[in-house]
């Protein structure tokens, strides 16, 4: 005779225990709530743009990737697998058709993994492969996204929200300020490449800072952007009214 056993822990009256608790959201499918268990997670960096050129009679070559010490990459590729058991075979072939109908149609898009729920891809469903297992009456799915290389955080830069906050790799930092005169600030990109920032302003307001000086008020604030350098970005702020940055971070995760 075979037993079933289960845990005895105290679990919330509403928990569901035939819910996944990892998977991912795109085009508003989620994973965990469609019957879908992930079985693997593949997210390798991106390829590099490399431009290097040999020079004849000379060890080695010359690397001309970077740009403003930037380095460059490829979309890159994430990869998961997920496990669908259960139903008879008609039924299963209907999970297999609605995982395809739901994820391959769609345009690029925000896709959300629960293994990094600080942070968003931008990525396109680039293949969908399912194989039907009747022994052991259960789906394997091989779901392929093309994302652009950097992950970008939930949130703009200063909106902190508890659940987004990564303690080993965050800071908290005022991003809207009054002017009254001149005053200096740091507004600090702790992403891993420059990133364009928008305002929002109100009166009158100059910025000035390594990306030269710009002019704000309220008509022209939405038709223009800097790039704020990784690190500390040092700005002298001019003028009267208010302003705030308007940023999010991208990571290399």
């Amino acid at each position: 005779m075979q037993y079933e056993f289960r845990n005895l822990d105290l679990v919330e009256d509403n928990t569901n225990l035939n819910i996944a608790s990892e998977g991912f959201i795109f085009n508003g499918y989620d994973t965990r709530l469609n019957g879908w268990w992930l079985t693997e997670r593949t997210a390798p960096t991106p390829e590099e743009q490399e431009i290097t050129e040999s020079v004849p009679y000379r060890q080695g070559s010359y690397d001309f990737s970077m740009i403003g010490n930037e380095r460059f990459f490829n979309n890159r590729e994430i990869t998961y697998k997920l496990l669908y058991i259960g139903e008879e075979y008609r039924n299963r072939k209907g999970f297999e058709q609605e995982l395809k109908r739901q994820l391959m149609p769609c345009n690029w898009g925000k896709m959300t993994d629960t293994h990094e729920p600080t942070y968003y891809w931008w990525a396109k469903c680039k293949s969908v492969e399912v194989d039907d297992n009747s022994d052991k009456e259960a789906l394997e799915a091989s779901i392929v996204f093309t994302a652009y290389p950097y992950a970008y955080t939930n949130h703009n830069e200063g909106a902190d929200y508890w659940d987004d906050v990564f303690f080993p790799h965050w800071i908290w930092q005022p991003v809207k300020f009054n002017v009254n005169g001149s005053q200096d600030v740091n507004v600090k990109n702790i992403g891993s490449r420059p990133v364009l920032s928008s305002f929002v302003v109100t009166g009158d307001v100059k910025v000035k800072g390594s990306f030269g000086e710009v002019s704000l008020n309220d008509s022209n604030y939405k038709q223009i952007q800097v790039v704020l350098d990784i690190g500390d970005n040092q700005i002298n702020l001019s003028g009267s009214g208010t302003i705030e940055f308007v940023f999010k971070r991208e990571e290399m995760v």
